[in-house]
């Protein structure tokens, strides 16, 4: 069982928090039948968030809008590398989701659209099963220039690998 998950090079997933916030996920080996060593992950997601404190600031002559609404379709690049034998392994992976955002406000100040990069590290464990299931689970601690601002997200996936 496990030498045959050992193989498996290739995944589609998808993945509820993490660097694609909502997304589906490609993820493959550099060398080709080898299921652990380094390689690559690349997806679509998309992004929400609010916030009654308001969530980004514009500041005028006279006042000062806040944006308290926020979605963002995002694309995770990463560079990774599974560590351990068998259907059981370490991922650990460095990357920056690229992120394009709509801002809106309560406020009345008109819907701004921003482009950000928010490079993160991955830090998790995978399995894959001889069927080809897939589960990641681990933490992804991230920085965001754009809000000047340090966090620890959750992630989990969900997927077959081939």
């Amino acid at each position: 069982m496990s030498g045959f998950a050992q193989n498996k090079s290739r995944a589609v997933y998808g993945e509820l928090f993490g660097a694609s916030g909502v997304g589906v996920n490609y993820d493959a080996r550099f060398i080709p039948g080898k299921g652990d060593g380094f390689g690559y992950r690349t997806g679509l997601g998309v992004g929400f968030a609010f916030s009654s404190a308001g969530l980004s600031f514009e500041f005028t002559d006279d006042k000062v809008l806040a944006y308290n609404r926020e979605v963002s379709f995002r694309l995770p690049l990463e560079v990774n590398y599974l560590l351990g034998k068998g259907s059981s392994k370490f991922e650990a992976g460095v990357g920056a989701a690229l992120s394009l955002s709509r801002l809106t406000s309560d406020d009345g100040a008109a819907p701004k659209t921003t482009f950000g990069v928010a490079p993160y590290l991955g830090l998790g464990y995978r399995l894959v099963t001889s069927s080809g299931f897939l589960l990641r689970l681990g933490v992804l601690p991230s920085v965001d220039f754009e809000y000047k601002t340090a966090s620890l997200y959750p992630y989990i996936g969900l997927g077959y690998a081939f």
